[in-house]
């Protein structure tokens, strides 16, 4: 099938077209390219295209940015989407839509997490775009909403906590880590390969898709440097970060429908552990 995927330099557009099948013609593209908000310019290159899906990865992802610029945070994460979406309607393509765990309020978590049939409340700007997306999204004929959480496997440290881990703490810095929210860190390789799974079954409605299990970040540190970060990784609570935007305190999704589907993602700890010996190997 024809893939058209938006977002195509970030951690998750590039894994995702790094692990598409090799006979499927597949285009990328991101801000160089055009501006998402663009209505113009995502609806000539939508059809230039014509692909059979696009996969909406593109997004205003940092949480404090949306806090401190919400009409930026709509432009791109509303005004982007309702362009995608329409240049789906008008082409005929399936849109697969990209959300996140920060639809959820994270004040009574369900045991095992939240699943796809719980009821959001954002507690954030960041929150708020990622919901109104999927209901956006949802006008599109076939569509699918994947909700994943806590992203890496990147290679930029502004983005990607645990490269920026690994990399700060080889540097000699000390770490501040929040020990007390909680969510499923997800590798953006796994995350990749379920996505090509739910677009060779024509997946729709809404999936959630992240590494098995819940912790911290501060746990993900544990995981990620073993005794190796020399005393440099220390704990801290929430409240004293000092962030704009409101977060979870447990946003772990529960990856169930998918696993139903027939994929079951690998724990967070293997994930964690994969991508630092890729670092290691100076892949990363």
């Amino acid at each position: 099938m024809r893939v058209y995927v938006t977002g195509a330099n970030g951690m998750l557009g590039s894994a995702l077209l790094g692990a598409l099948p090799g006979g499927w013609p597949a285009l990328g593209v991101s801000r160089e390219d055009f501006d998402v908000a663009d209505a113009d310019a995502v609806a000539k290159s939508v059809e230039a295209f014509a692909p059979d899906v696009v996969v909406h990865a593109a997004a205003n992802a940092i949480v404090d940015d949306c806090e401190a610029r919400p009409a930026d945070a709509f432009r791109v994460n509303l005004g982007g989407t309702r362009n995608v979406a329409a240049a789906c309607r008008d082409n005929g393509c399936r849109l697969v839509y990209i959300s996140s765990d920060y639809v959820f309020d994270g004040a009574e978590t369900p045991a095992g997490g939240y699943r796809e049939t719980d009821v959001p409340n954002p507690l954030s700007v960041y929150g708020v775009t990622k919901l109104a997306g999927e209901r956006i999204g949802a006008a599109v004929e076939e569509h699918l909403s994947v909700r994943t959480s806590w992203l890496f496997g990147g290679r930029d440290e502004c983005t990607d906590h645990v490269l920026a881990l690994v990399r700060r703490v080889a540097r000699g810095e000390r770490v501040q880590l929040i020990d007390d929210q909680f969510s499923a860190p997800t590798y953006t390789e796994d995350l990749a390969r379920a996505l090509v799974f739910l677009l060779e079954r024509r997946t729709t409605g809404t999936v959630h898709v992240a590494n098995r299990g819940r912790a911290s970040w501060y746990e993900v540190a544990a995981e990620a440097l073993g005794s190796d970060h020399g005393g440099r990784v220390a704990p801290m609570p929430l409240d004293e970060c000092g962030f704009r935007g409101e977060r979870p305190r447990d946003s772990t999704l529960a990856a169930d429908r998918l696993a139903a589907l027939g994929f079951t993602m690998p724990d967070w700890q293997d994930a964690v552990r994969r991508f630092t010996g890729r670092l290691a190997a100076g892949h990363g």
